[in-house]
């Protein structure tokens, strides 16, 4: 079992966010910064690109990816500016996204269409939803003759909703509009499986599900687009190809991404699938712990391919006062928990990992949440 570095006194329900590193993936950080700063220059200019390829094919086993196709970046909001910088834009096209979009990606899709004259549109996704279906019906209905890009969540950072992101892609695709997927979230909460998903561009953090360390994040580019798809910042590989571009972004400390095929030794380790599976068994029974608690209605079905190992209660709270909440339910009572304005009101996701998470925590969380949520208010 990982030793979770945890507040003892505190309940965490926000793995999502600010996963916590096990002690062993930790261990194996620090030695490799201890060999990084016992001689700098060999380590980075002679080692680092044999030790980069040999993580990527241990993460691309694990991602379902040609490890030639991914690319390390800090993480994922650093990848999508990366496409976005990278794609054509002539004024009147249009990037199509979702209003439950991670708020840094739809700030850069925002300046990324103004710089081009473009516009941005954004497809409104139901919530309450009863079926996936009517997710994907709701992007593919907003795309146009002049959409050029197509941005979407593989699970959304508000909503914890899942997807069908390979549906929405193959459409796209048939329509001959280009895909980026924003799967922040995905690796060690999803089974993710890159070349069948065949997106244009996909983006995931290893540090959340994964737990690997801070700074370890993928990005995954399709072949016809490696030529052109380039860093957000130029570095020494310009020219050099796809891999050679990303890979020496100036002196920086590589060791989160040589750390993180560690990460995903140790969520083999316990279980994979099996570990997913439990993940999203704890946030099943807690999301309804909560939301009876807090007299909210769920927002959709108990169904596993709604949501993961995340899921999000909407509040009879307005949403100016979701920072509130948060703040009080950590200061009062150290439960850690987002609290995020969406649609006017505030919602409140929990996460669930198997390996630090009980049901006694949601039980926790639904103790203290009623009178948290009449003092905010």
């Amino acid at each position: 079992m990982p030793q979770f570095l945890l507040d003892p006194t505190a309940t965490f329900l926000n793995h999502g966010s600010f996963g916590a590193t096990p002690r062993e993936i930790l261990a194996v950080q620090d030695a490799l910064r201890m060999e990084l700063e016992r001689q700098p220059v060999d380590f980075l200019a002679r080692q680092l690109p044999a030790r980069l390829a040999d993580a990527r094919r241990r993460l691309g086993g694990l991602l379902g990816a040609h490890p030639d196709d991914l690319a390390f970046v800090p993480n994922a909001t650093t990848g999508v500016a990366a496409v976005l910088g990278s794609i054509e834009l002539s004024s009147g096209d249009e990037i199509l996204t979702t209003n439950h979009a991670y708020n840094a990606v739809a700030q850069a899709i925002s300046r990324r269409a103004h710089a081009a004259g473009a516009r941005v549109v954004t497809a409104r996704l139901p919530w309450p939803v009863e079926h996936p279906d009517a997710l994907a019906e709701a992007v593919l209905g907003a795309v146009t003759d002049r959409t050029r890009l197509l941005v979407i969540d593989q699970i959304t950072s508000p909503t914890a909703l899942v997807l069908p992101a390979a549906r929405i892609v193959a459409a796209a695709r048939a329509r001959g509009v280009a895909t980026l997927v924003d799967g922040a979230h995905a690796p060690g909460q999803l089974t993710v499986d890159l070349d069948a998903l065949g997106a244009d561009w996909w983006v995931g953090n290893l540090h959340k599900w994964l737990c690997a360390p801070k700074g370890a994040a993928l990005l995954w580019t399709a072949p016809r687009h490696q030529a052109h798809t380039q860093p957000a910042i130029p570095s020494h590989g310009t020219g050099l190809g796809y891999r050679a571009e990303f890979d020496w972004p100036g002196t920086f400390d590589p060791t989160a991404w040589l750390a993180a095929p560690a990460a995903a030794d140790l969520h083999d380790a316990l279980g994979g699938a099996r570990l997913r599976a439990a993940h999203h068994a704890l946030v099943q029974a807690g999301r309804v712990v909560v939301a009876q608690a807090a007299g909210a209605p769920l927002p959709h079905p108990d169904d596993p391919d709604l949501y993961a190992a995340m899921a999000a209660v909407p509040l009879d709270l307005p949403a100016d006062r979701a920072l509130a909440l948060n703040q009080a339910l950590w200061e009062q009572h150290r439960v850690e928990v987002p609290v995020s304005p969406f649609e006017g009101r505030a919602v409140l996701r929990i996460s669930g990992f198997a390996a630090y998470n009980k049901p006694s925590d949601y039980a926790r969380l639904a103790e203290v949440l009623p009178a948290t949520i009449a003092a905010v208010r």
